[in-house]
């Protein structure tokens, strides 16, 4: 048994002697070089960098100085896009709140407009009612008046005022305002009235 700890020892020992012999010493001494060479002022990153890019293997773990630049790039691409995208998404809701306002807006102006021309019609109605009132009274006026002053006063108005005076009086009357008027005057409005 002694014999075979004796004979893995053995075989253990190669490998501390390469790496207390070897390894280590040669990077200490890569350490003490890089060291060196960076206060003499020559860069050993990116002469390491240039070197190991060239090496088939070790390329894939070394990035240069494009490829960090671009993925840079791609990142605040990324970034850039991701804020226009939230700002899109943020103007579309503000679109579709200022459609509703639209709609409702829409909505305010027909209600108005139903209102309004249901007071156009309902004023439409009040209007011939105290228009045809006023009309009658103007006529009784002058029914009550003498025949000879009516026709003085009704000769000096116009046609269609005249007319609409005479639709509202009783034959008789309006017989007697047209007999007192000017023949050629009487005429003219006896035509019309015919018309009417």
């Amino acid at each position: 048994m002694a014999k075979i700890e004796q004979e893995e020892k053995k075989k253990m020992n190669p490998i501390l002697w390469t790496l207390f012999a070897i390894i280590i010493p040669l990077i200490i001494v890569i350490v003490i070089i890089s060291i060196i060479l960076g206060i003499a002022g020559f860069n050993v990153i990116d002469w390491a960098k240039e070197k190991g890019s060239e090496i088939p293997v070790i390329s894939k773990f070394i990035s240069t100085d494009e490829e960090r630049d671009a993925s840079q790039e791609l990142e605040r691409m990324t970034t850039a896009l991701n804020s226009r995208d939230e700002e899109i998404e943020q103007l579309n809701v503000q679109i579709s709140d200022l459609e509703a306002n639209v709609t409702d807006l829409e909505q305010e102006i027909l209600r108005k407009e139903q209102i309004i021309d249901s007071s156009d019609t309902v004023n439409a109605e009040e209007e011939p009612a105290e228009t045809d009132d006023r009309i009658k009274e103007v006529a009784k006026t002058y029914e009550e008046m003498k025949s000879a002053n009516a026709a003085a006063i009704l000769e000096l108005m116009e046609q269609d005022e005249v007319i609409t005076i005479l639709q509202e009086m009783p034959n008789d009357v309006r017989g007697n305002i047209l007999q007192a008027m000017d023949a050629e005057k009487a005429a003219k409005i006896t035509k019309l009235l015919m018309n009417e």
